[in-house]
This record gives structure tokens, sequence and C-alpha cells, in this order.
């Protein structure tokens, strides 16, 4: 799992260098917003009218959004640009004495240093509340994870099957986010949310006997019943879990894959027959991913197919298995899936031969 990761250090990075990027115009913004106040104080006459007061305004957003230090220094600059070289009134060109102006920007700094003191504690507060919460959602991943891999252990030739279909699910879903059908309904959130509960699929298998689970042929009917019914039994496991974190939405999404990643677009899938868009989104992709995955995979009752076999059989299920919209996304980026799964099965071996 050290590229789960690393995927998602990235990802924190990428959050991290937004907030700054965003950071930094806010403080441009604030300095520019200054200089457009000194603008008007002068134009209306000077400082002795009440435009002046709006010089509080970029002092504020600055030590609110950046903290003491720059709220200090944008004090200070204020303080400047409507003190020493700004008159009280240019009409009578009537100036202000030194210690008026300097004390104009000693409260500025003070206003600045306080909103920034306050703006920073309660900064360090939040981050430390989404450092528990991390930790918390971390530690409960884990724990699941463990318990599907402990399921996944049972046939050990699923390899990095989960960490696979977790890849795929995201590369489709950060793909049909720039899609106008589903603008509104996948954004970012979406994405994560969705790589992170795909694991989650098949943890129903626990409950499956082995000598179904692992049988190299045919399943009879009343043994593929059984099998059939690992996508409740996973579902309801998780309902569980929900229970008690009712706002976690990785648990809600990965009800809705665990429950309805066998279900086929034209209604002939299990384990409720649902069609179309009454299956949800999150399943619609996971069945993809599923079956690609499954496809290019030994199993004891079956050999790998190669890729370009996959993606027939796929082509082939479109309008049928599949939402045809994720068929198309799929056929677009089919080489992106090729090369995922050839990369991660090798990590795979590599780490396995480590052992």
């Amino acid at each position: 799992m050290v590229w789960v990761t690393a995927m998602k250090d990235n990802i924190i990075k990428a959050i991290e260098a937004k907030a700054k990027c965003k950071k930094t115009r806010l403080l441009v913004f604030s300095y520019i917003l200054s200089l457009m106040i000194a603008g008007i104080v002068y134009v209306t006459g000077g400082k002795s009218n009440v435009y002046a007061n709006l010089m509080y305004l970029p002092i504020a957003i600055v030590a609110a959004t950046s903290g003491r230090k720059q709220g200090v220094i944008i004090a200070v600059v204020n303080g400047l640009l409507i003190g020493y070289f700004m008159h009280f009134d240019k009409t009578f060109a009537i100036s202000i004495d030194t210690a008026n102006w300097i004390l104009r920007m000693v409260i500025y700094s003070i206003m600045a240093f306080i909103i920034g003191t306050f703006s920073e504690h309660y900064r360090q507060e939040y981050e430390k509340n989404i450092y528990n919460k991390k930790l918390a959602a971390e530690a409960q991943m884990a724990t699941i994870y463990s318990l599907v891999k402990l399921s996944e252990s049972r046939d050990d030739s699923t390899g990095a099957h989960i960490e696979r279909v977790a890849f795929f699910c995201k590369f489709l879903a950060e793909k049909m986010r720039y899609m106008e059908k589903y603008k509104n309904d996948i954004d970012e959130e979406y994405v994560q949310t969705i790589f992170e509960a795909s694991p989650l699929h098949d943890i129903g298998k626990v409950g499956i006997p082995d000598y179904i689970l692992l049988k190299s042929g045919q399943l009879t009917e009343e043994e593929f019943e059984i099998m059939k019914s690992h996508t409740t039994i996973g579902a309801k496991t998780l309902l569980e879990v929900h229970k008690k974190y009712p706002n976690d939405k990785v648990i809600e999404m990965g009800i809705e894959i665990t429950n309805y990643h066998n279900e086929k677009w034209d209604g002939s899938g299990y384990p409720f027959g649902l069609s179309g868009e009454q299956i949800p989104l999150s399943a619609r992709i996971m069945a993809l991913a599923d079956v690609y995955d499954a496809l290019r995979s030994k199993r004891v009752y079956k050999e790998a197919y190669s890729h370009k076999e996959s993606v027939e059989i796929i082509k082939q299920g479109r309008g049928t298995h599949f939402d045809p919209d994720i068929v198309d996304v799929f056929l677009a980026y089919e080489a992106e899936f090729e090369k995922a799964f050839d990369t991660l099965s090798s990590a795979e071996k590599n780490s396995t031969a480590a052992l």
C-alpha cells in the first residue's frame, strides 16, 4: 500500500499548495485595496473624511487570513499611506501632527495584532481537530482494509486486486468529473471517497464458505445463490459500522458499492435486479473496474485474459452489463488501464518476493 500512501501525500500537498496560492492572492488583493482606499481618501479631501476608516478592512483581512506578522506589516504600511504623506484636510491644506498619525499607525497595529492572535489560535484549534479526525479516519480505514485483506487472503490468486480497482475507480471518476452530465455529481471529494470506499466492494465474501469461494469448476445454481449473497452480507456489515459513524462518507459509499456493484445496466444483475440509473453511480463505476480486473487476473476457475480480450468483452457489455458513458470513458483511456494493471501487479509481485 506504499503507492496509496504516496497518492494521499500528493493529494495533501496539492491541497496545501492550493491554499497557499489562495492566501497569496488574498494578500496581494489586500495591498491593492489599501492603495485604492488611500487614493479615495486623497481624492475626497483627506483623512478627515469617513473613507479613512475603510483602511481597517484590508488590515482585518490580512490579519485574519495570514496571522499577526503580516497583519502588523500591512497596518504599518496603511498607517504611512494615510499618515505622514496625507493631508488631514486637503481643501484647507491642513496637515496632521506627527504624534497623531503615529498614534493612528499604532492603533492599526494593535488591532492587527489582536485579530491575528485570535485567528492563529482558532486556526491551530481547527487544524488540531482536523488532524485528530484524520487520525481516527485513517485508523478506521486501516481496520477495514485489514478486514478486506483478511477476507481476500482466503483466495491468494486475487493479488493486488483491491489496490487496482481503487485506482481504476478513481481514474474513471476523475475523467467523468469533466463531463457535463456528471458535473453536479462528481467533485474532488467524490473522487477521493470512491478511491477509499472501493476496496470494500467484496468484503462480504468473508461470509462465503471456502468450498464455494475456492471452487475450481462451475458453481451450481444453489452455490451461485450463496455466492451472490456476498453483496448483502457486506452491505449489512457496513451498515452496522455506519450506525456508529453516520456522517462517514466513505462507509456510506462503501455500502452503495458493496450492495450494487454486481447489478447490470439492463437489469439482469443481482441482488435486486436494478437497471440503468437506478444503480448508484459509484456502483456502476465499480462494476466496470471490477470486471476489467477480474478478466485480467488468473483465478482458480479460469486463466487470465489479455488486455485486448478484456477490452473487447467490456465493449460488448456496453448498454447491457455496463453504463454506456462509463464504457466510453474506459475505451478512451484503455491504454492507461493496461499500464496501471501491469505496474500495480508488478509492484505486488516485487513486494511478495521481498517477503
